[in-house]
């Protein structure tokens, strides 16, 4: 008997950054030829570039599937099998920046603003409702399908799935490349690997061409076994991928001891504190310690800490539109589509992971974001999202055990994922005490008047976005 070929739903699909690499890698792989493919975003517009994409796709490519859209996802979510998000509540890098300038309002200059930092609070608190929404759409429309989330804050929103719904939630995301980069700067010269001068894996989209080809390489010639959480994993194993060989104490001699001081410099103290090396590079990793807005010591100088360049994503996304025009115009030619790298586009392992689940493949994945089902990682909470690589089959998703992470960065882990339940919580309910509890326990806000004057700048100034917050009428905008 034929198995069953997967009706796949894209969520956020008329998004330039989203929809253009996530179609090429779904509509590239031959195994899911003759699959249904829905896309579903409420920007019209985008949708419908990304519909006409996808069929000069489906043409050139031969892959036989069957394509719908909707701004409407119940219209098309009936008897799916695979429910990809990827959306963001506001103009994606506007409100970024605003969840950067409130707290700055407020004395607390956040490194990046996204997942950690007072910044992040507001962003989980956006982007919850319509996530858990689809959930719940899932439950009625589609109950055995997989919820695949690609929107940040990675860990609150997958984890708001779990608590909330009974639908099967897993996170994607590919920051362990940046650890595969860094330790492939550090160990270059062992398979001539060619590094840029003054290379550095700050996630920026300007940096994206000096990254890619390092990162790619590293793939090549290393395994790395990293778990954690989200933006916050440690190696626990890196190995020559060729020969076995254990390359940690190599690693950890050259970065501590003899490699350039100026490289991912907070990343390095933090390797020679805790004796692990994190994985996310300076400028995620930073989002969850206390170490980094002083604003006496002024780490962001002393350890180099860019900001997110909003510019920079503002012209990568105008990019993108511009290269999706391109070949829907009929100017470009739609197999250029085939080499993502070369228009810096780095995707998640979706179709692999599809096709795994589909056809029983016992895929390797090295990054996937679960529920810590009472131990993968011993000693953080067994309700938890936690990152680490597994095993997908026709069975689902396994995780794999690990030993218990070193007690400090276990608790830096539990700090974050208990904080992150009061968010969530506090995101969930409009319960602004509990929103406030949620900026007094983040690691960044040092102050009581501090906390209350961010939140109600963060409640004020996102009134529009935060509709759960604003019911009882009593807060005036």
């Amino acid at each position: 008997m034929a198995v069953k070929l997967p009706k796949i739903v894209m969520i956020g699909a008329g998004s330039a950054i989203f929809g253009l690499g996530a179609l090429a890698r779904i509509m590239g792989s031959p195994r899911l030829r003759g699959s249904e493919l829905a896309l579903v975003d409420t920007n019209e517009e985008g949708l419908r570039t990304m519909v006409a994409l996808a069929n000069k796709m489906n043409q050139a490519w031969d892959a036989g599937m069957t394509i719908t859209s909707s701004t409407e996802r119940t219209e098309v979510m009936a008897g799916a099998d695979f429910v990809i998000v990827s959306i963001q509540v506001g103009q994606r890098e506007k409100v970024w920046e605003m969840d950067w300038q409130i707290p700055l309002r407020h004395g607390v200059r956040q490194p990046y603003a996204e997942n950690g930092g007072p910044g992040a609070f507001s962003h989980t608190a956006r982007n919850l409702p319509p996530i858990v929404e689809i959930a719940r759409d899932m439950e009625r429309l589609c109950p055995n399908a997989w919820y695949f989330n690609l929107t940040n804050p990675l860990i609150r929103l997958s984890y708001a799935v779990h608590r909330y719904t009974n639908v099967k939630v897993l996170g994607l995301c590919h920051q362990l490349l940046w650890g595969y980069a860094m330790a492939a700067a550090i160990l270059a010269d062992r398979w001539d690997i060619p590094i840029p001068e003054h290379f550095h894996v700050h996630t920026d989209a300007d940096n994206m061409p000096n990254f890619i080809p390092v990162a790619m390489a590293a793939l090549e010639h290393l395994d790395i076994k990293a778990a954690g959480i989200n933006h916050f994993s440690w190696v626990y194993d890196i190995r020559d991928k060729h020969t076995g060989e254990d390359l940690y104490p190599l690693l950890r001699e050259r970065w501590l001891h003899s490699y350039r001081k100026d490289f991912e410099p907070l990343s390095r103290e933090i390797f020679q504190i805790f004796g692990m090396m994190p994985t996310a590079g300076d400028s995620h990793m930073c989002e969850y310690l206390n170490v980094v807005s002083d604003p006496i010591t002024k780490p962001w100088d002393k350890y180099e800490l860019k900001l997110q360049s909003w510019e920079g994503n503002r012209r990568r996304r105008a990019a993108r539109w511009e290269l999706a025009h391109a070949i829907v115009d009929g100017k470009m030619d739609v197999n250029e589509l085939k080499n993502l790298r070369r228009f810096s586009i780095l995707e998640e392992p979706v179709p692999e992971i599809i096709e795994a689940l589909v056809y029983n493949d016992n895929y390797y994945a090295h990054q996937l974001n679960i529920p810590n089902n009472g131990g993968l990682i011993p000693n953080l909470p067994a309700d938890a999202i936690i990152e680490v690589p597994g095993v997908i089959s026709g069975m689902g998703i396994q995780g794999l055990n690990f030993p218990a992470l070193p007690e400090g960065i276990a608790e830096l882990c539990r700090r974050e994922l208990n904080r992150s339940k009061i968010v969530v919580e506090a995101a969930a309910t409009g319960d602004r005490d509990l929103a406030l509890q949620a900026l007094f326990l983040d690691p960044m806000v040092t102050d009581i008047d501090q906390a209350r004057a961010i939140l109600d700048d963060i409640l004020k100034d996102f009134a529009e976005y935060l509709p759960q917050f604003h019911r009882d009428k009593e807060f005036v905008v």
